[in-house]
């Protein structure tokens, strides 16, 4: 903790009541500022708490359009890049759920990924887009959540100017009989959009006590010292009908905190209190994760005591200031936002700001702190036309409201349409209004300051994780069992060891969209009946559709996701992952499979496969199609790289594809690529060992290509199709990775080609801008043949915390 921080209060702090007079310092804290301090330290490092803010391309999309977007995963107490989860969720929903899910991996607090809103499976209409991870699962206040427009002119929807309710927030949380206190109303619409309306306040006897007006941002203020069992009523007259919502309760004791940042240089504290309260309070000033101080407040005989401090002594951007009894129980807390004081410059440069078509854009950045001195970060910028409908694009949430303001539970969340500066005047008062109207995030903290440390804990989402259990024929768990994992689709075998309870856990791998992946315990023994039950987390959701993608050149490379730290349960081997390599199956010797009906006296095939390879397999196309070099697998057939058919014989006999043979069924598979040996076999004749002189088979010229000689554990072509799964091995489908693309811009220096015309919007998107220790970018991109207002929007944070959002308009002529 910064020492002259830690010292402020005891420099600068004045504590006195309304009429002036001198109170005594006494000390009726519990526990010191320092005390609170590490047990604070000791909650967060055990509690973490993330949030997320989503930078678009754009506000609103038609069908077929590409929604892109980069998410920004904060730590929720400082706002800086979160180095805790490695994955996070989205989620695309309608009305019947979950119509597409995505997982993208975090690197240094960021994602970036992108949407097809295919006709197959979007129509135009509103859907709900949640991001979160998963230290945000369990809190819906946390998720990032708004409404994806598809469609062409979206509007506000009809009736809804209708006033579906009316909130009332007190300032500190507390409405005390006798005591002034600061009430925000907000108010929305039948569809969650603020209001501009005007309404009044009357008591139980009708009397009309005070009135309000609300902005743009549907929010406005009023005061009001109620009468102990009092009951008031908000009226607001609408299409000349009036309606009437309630205000809190009113409490007949208790505190009411009011804080008070009109003064650029003095920030002041008014603690009052009822007659019945318990004089002796103490306030706890916390900032970013850390208390910063705590003071004791001893109020007189006049129930009021005023706390001065100088604004020089918090730090830029969200504080709190929060009133604790002398045993630690919150009382009422207030969030206050205090911008620099002298801004730094404008991050975008952008010069001029008119442009031809298929002119060249060049945008210098430069993101400074309040110093002057550059911030290293990440950021992300995108160009889009300005509609001539929706004016500039703002009716989505900035990096600001994301971050900084909380969502609310009540019946709507107007945190979506807030769209502020909080460093300019207005910005600064609509933010103050919605700060006062959100509950102190210290309030999800009382437990450590009251020492309970046992509350509910979850675990950050490192990497994709697949995990379950291993139980015995008798149902006890297989401790100590052997356990891998094989995905053939992404060359990845794993192998771990189950801890004492049967449970097993894979992760530091990466997968690209959906895989199916084979779990298998190697050292069954004597064990009859091994099964292997999954965690349900580790299969997509039921109602979730798969979505493939083809990777292209910016892919991910599972070989480049750098692993996180491996989380073991106690008695659980850390698991070996090996990167399995595109490699010929030969053999140095000749096995002998027993019964086949390749030819003795022919030369060795080019590829064997025995028995005990075959029985570690579940699907044998997948497995030729991945290990058999230079051919494919189509419609369960072997297509040689000619575009010819191999031959496929079961037990010597012709059969038509692959879709019917199960591996764990077959005692060997002997494979023949073409060439002298399938030329030589052409024109032979061959009686298989044992078999009936009927069945005796003419290979004949369609063997060119190539024959797979399949031998199965009996000679009976018309073997049991659907055999019993073998003990211990199961096959999933799991979810990886979304594949990421880059945005696609021409570049009109280098193709001279015009004849395509250009109709780009967003015009530019670019999600991994990274500044330096000097704070500095350089883009550069060009503009299309539309012809218009274009808004360059620039949103990021600094590794120091710092959020920046600077938007600049430019025009094409």
């Amino acid at each position: 903790m910064n020492k002259l921080l830690s010292l402020f209060l005891l420099i600068f702090l004045i504590v006195e009541t309304v009429f002036a007079q001198k109170i005594e310092s006494t000390d009726i804290l519990k526990i010191s500022a320092a005390d609170l301090s590490s047990t604070f330290d000791e909650y967060i490092q055990h509690h973490p708490q993330e949030r997320v803010h989503v930078h678009f391309d754009k506000v609103s999309y038609n069908l077929g359009d590409t929604v892109w977007y980069k998410i920004y995963v904060v730590n929720s107490f400082n706002h800086q890049l979160s180095a805790l989860s490695g994955v996070v969720h989205v989620e695309i929903i309608n009305g019947d759920g979950i119509i597409q899910k995505k997982l993208h991996p975090v690197n240094a607090g960021m994602a970036n990924g992108q949407l097809y809103l295919s006709n197959q499976m979007f129509k135009e209409g509103a859907y709900k887009f949640n991001v979160y991870t998963r230290l945000m699962a369990d809190d819906s206040a946390k998720n990032y959540a708004f409404n994806l427009n598809i469609g062409k002119d979206v509007k506000v929807l009809p009736g809804s100017s209708e006033v579906a309710n009316v909130l009332f927030y007190p300032e500190g949380g507390t409405f005390v009989a006798g005591l002034r206190s600061k009430f925000v109303v907000s108010t929305a619409g039948l569809h969650g959009r603020p209001l501009v309306l005007s309404g009044y306040i009357v008591d139980d006897q009708n009397k009309r006590v005070a009135e309000f007006n609300t902005g743009k941002s549907g929010m406005g203020m009023f005061a009001i010292s109620p009468r102990s069992g009092a009951k008031y009523t908000a009226i607001v007259e609408q299409f000349n009908v009036q309606k009437h919502f309630s205000l809190p309760k009113v409490s007949d004791s208790g505190y009411v905190l009011s804080v008070n940042s009109i003064f650029q240089d003095t920030l002041l504290v008014r603690v009052s209190r009822s007659v019945v309260s318990e004089p002796e309070a103490q306030l706890v000033f916390y900032s970013k994760g850390s208390i910063l101080n705590a003071v004791a407040v001893p109020i007189s005989s006049s129930n009021t005591a005023i706390v001065k401090v100088p604004t020089a002594s918090f730090p830029v951007g969200l504080n709190e200031v929060l009133l604790f009894s002398k045993y630690n129980k919150l009382l009422a807390s207030r969030s206050f936002f205090l911008p620099e004081v002298k801004p730094s410059k404008n991050s975008l440069s952008l010069t001029p700001n008119q442009y031809a078509s298929r002119a060249q854009v060049k945008i210098n950045l430069k993101i400074t702190d309040a110093t002057g001195t550059g911030v290293s970060g990440g950021y992300s910028i995108a160009v889009a036309k300005v509609g001539e409908q929706t004016g500039e694009n703002q009716n989505r949430p900035t990096i600001w409201s994301s971050l900084i303001l909380a969502s609310n539970t009540d019946q709507f969340d107007d945190r979506n349409f807030l769209n502020f500066d909080p460093l300019s005047d207005t910005g600064r008062a609509e933010l103050d209004m919605k700060l006062l109207s959100q509950q102190s995030s210290m309030s999800t903290l009382q437990g450590g300051l009251t020492g309970n440390q046992n509350l509910p804990q979850l675990t950050p989402e490192k990497t994709l994780s697949i995990g379950g259990k291993v139980m015995k024929t008798n149902g006890e768990p297989m401790a100590g069992a052997k356990v891998n994992l094989f995905s053939v689709k992404d060359m990845i075998l794993i192998d771990t060891i189950a801890d004492d309870q049967g449970r097993f856990l894979f992760q530091n791998f990466a997968i690209l969209d959906s895989a199916d992946v084979v779990i298998r315990v190697i050292n069954i023994g004597a064990e009859k009946n091994v099964k292997i039950l999954l965690d349900d987390a580790t299969c997509p959701s039921k109602n979730t559709v798969d979505e493939h993608i083809v990777p292209d050149s910016s892919g991910i490379n599972p070989t480049q996701v750098k692993g996180q730290d491996t989380m073991i349960s106690p008695g659980r081997k850390k698991e070996k992952i090996n990167e399995l390599k595109t490699v010929e199956i030969a053999a140095k010797r000749r096995p002998v499979i027993p019964g086949s009906a390749y030819p003795f006296a022919a030369p060795p095939p080019d590829y064997t496969i025995e028995a005990e390879e075959l029985h570690k397999i579940i699907n044998l196309i997948d497995y030729l199609r991945s290990r058999l070099i230079g051919v494919t697998v189509i419609n369960n057939k072997v297509v040689s790289p000619g575009g010819g058919q191999l031959l496929l014989l079961l037990n010597g006999l012709n059969i038509e594809d692959l879709s019917f043979v199960d591996p764990r069924s077959l005692t060997g598979v002997q494979i023949v690529r073409g060439g002298l040996i399938a030329k030589n076999m052409a024109n032979s004749v061959h009686q298989p060992h044992g078999a009936d002189p009927s069945e005796v088979n003419v290979y004949g010229q369609h063997v060119k290509n190539g024959i797979i000689f399949l031998t199965s554990n009996h000679h009976n072509p018309n073997f049991n199709r659907n055999p019993e799964q073998t003990t211990g091995i199961i096959k999933k489908r799991i979810m990886g990775f979304s594949a990421p693309k880059n945005f696609s811009a021409p570049d009109y220096l280098n193709n001279t080609n015009n004849s395509i015309p250009d109709r780009r919007n967003p015009l530019y998107w670019n999600p991994n801008i990274i500044t330096g220790k000097d704070g500095i970018a350089e883009i550069d991109f060009f503009t299309s043949d539309e012809k218009g207002k274009y808004q360059v929007t620039l949103e990021g944070i600094g590794v120091n915390g710092q959020i920046t959002r600077e938007v600049a308009f430019f025009t094409v002529e």
